[in-house]
């Protein structure tokens, strides 16, 4: 891949960083009250150039970074600026939070708006779902516990992330450090319930993990006019209200093989019928699994379903949204496209471990590894790249630019002024 044949590069995406509202945010949330060096915008950008250009990061890591010439050279700092890890570490846990959440929401209407109108479209499809990161517990302040604990090691303590994914970005996020949220069935409601309230249009289609899986759940979407698509376990107890398949009715669905399409009643937790009527696809797959081999360490595997049923509140009532059968398995399907991205977060951006212990860095880290992961997501696309050559050659050109910076700096002479005045034009 040669770094001159991309269409975009990575300065031409930083610069999309709305720099002036930046710092009109960071006077109206007063972020820098107090701040002698590490003011907001300076932890923004160190956050941000870090996770691009090194791996596994920590506080020690985020030191070296600051005290960096690259880094200083590209965002015009003084280089007679330095910070602890010990200034970071409390600065993470005690700045004012408002600043990255807002911050966030400013650069995901910016970036968001350069997508065409069909791509818009496709983001109105929102996955839900959780992940866990975990840490020892000395080190980590707050979370919960999972399973027992094994034999020669460290109690660990969790935390759940629990986000709504467009395909773009995450348009909300929450961090989960209670037991009661260990539950999905009480974790992904909260994202949920706050996705509904800031989708007055209720446009969106809202993927759900199988976790989520209470009746009163699937209830409390449809009571809010927003629609949903999910898995429920075959077993599930139901009866069945009336069939919406005809004799005509498309029967691929790719891998899988329409088997049925019914509106249904689902069983409330006191095992009574209830009369909210939702609709199950029900699908088998073309070629079935074979689960009689057994696994390497020579147990037999778990048994594998053929048949998987789709739950959605979409019935195709006249004058209301109309799904087929193929579009409601696609739906879910693309699903997971937020597996992919929990897995870019943490193998590229850091997110697997914990810069910060405190509630209120782990959030900032949060909102900053998001931002990121948004400039790194429009580099993807305008270059028609993967998520890892993203990142690696956002990182490069990112190189390159401070060398050839340097350059014009030392070169300049005379001129210096006049270099500066152009250089300006560059980063942030």
């Amino acid at each position: 891949m040669q770094l001159d044949k991309l269409k975009v590069s990575a300065p031409s995406v930083l610069r999309m960083i709305p720099d002036e509202l930046l710092a009109k945010l960071a006077v109206d949330t007063k972020v820098d009250y107090c701040a002698k060096v590490l003011k907001g915008e300076r932890l923004f950008y160190l956050l941000v150039y870090a996770f691009l250009c090194a791996d596994r990061l920590c506080q020690r890591k985020l030191e070296a970074v600051f005290s960096s010439q690259q880094f200083k050279s590209l965002f015009n700092f003084s280089v007679d600026m330095k910070v602890s890890r010990s200034s970071i570490s409390t600065r993470l846990s005690k700045i004012n939070l408002d600043f990255f959440e807002q911050a966030y929401e400013l650069i995901y209407t910016r970036l968001s708006s350069l997508y065409t109108e069909k791509e818009i479209r496709d983001m109105f499809l929102v996955r839900i779902d959780s992940s866990m990161v975990a840490e020892t517990c000395n080190k980590l302040k707050q979370g919960f516990t999972v399973g027992r604990k094994a034999e020669g090691r460290e109690d660990r303590k969790q935390i759940k992330y629990t986000m709504a994914y467009d395909g773009f970005a995450a348009k909300l996020a929450e961090v989960l450090s209670e037991p009661t949220y260990l539950n999905e069935d009480m974790a992904m409601p909260k994202v949920l319930d706050g996705l509904v309230k800031k989708d007055r249009n209720h446009q969106n289609l809202y993927v759900l993990d199988r976790g989520f899986k209470a009746l009163d759940n699937y209830k409390m979407v449809s009571q809010s006019d927003a629609l949903f698509v999910g898995r429920i376990n075959t077993n599930r107890k139901m009866v069945v209200v009336r069939s919406l398949m005809m004799d005509d009715t498309d029967r691929n669905l790719g891998k899988l093989e329409l088997v049925d399409d019914v509106i249904v009643y689902l069983y409330n937790k006191e095992h009574k019928e209830d009369t909210h009527e939702f609709r199950v696809v029900k699908a088998r797959f073309k070629t079935p699994t074979d689960t009689a081999r057994k696994s390497p360490k020579g147990t037999n595997r778990k048994k594998t379903e053929q048949d998987v049923y789709f739950i959605t509140n979409v019935t195709n009532e006249p004058g209301k949204v109309q799904l087929t059968a193929q579009e409601v398995a696609e739906a879910y399907k693309r699903r997971w496209d937020i597996e992919v991205f929990y897995r870019f977060l943490k193998q590229e951006l850091s997110f697997s471990h914990f810069l910060s212990t405190s509630e209120n860095g782990i959030k900032v880290i949060l909102y900053m590894t998001l931002i990121t992961a948004m400039l790194v997501m429009i580099y993807k696309r305008l270059n028609g790249i993967g998520y890892s050559d993203a990142k690696f050659c956002f990182k490069l050109q990112l190189e390159d630019w401070i060398i050839d910076l340097n350059v014009a700096i030392k070169t300049s002479g005379p001129d210096y002024k006049k270099v500066m005045q152009t250089v300006r034009n560059r980063i942030p």
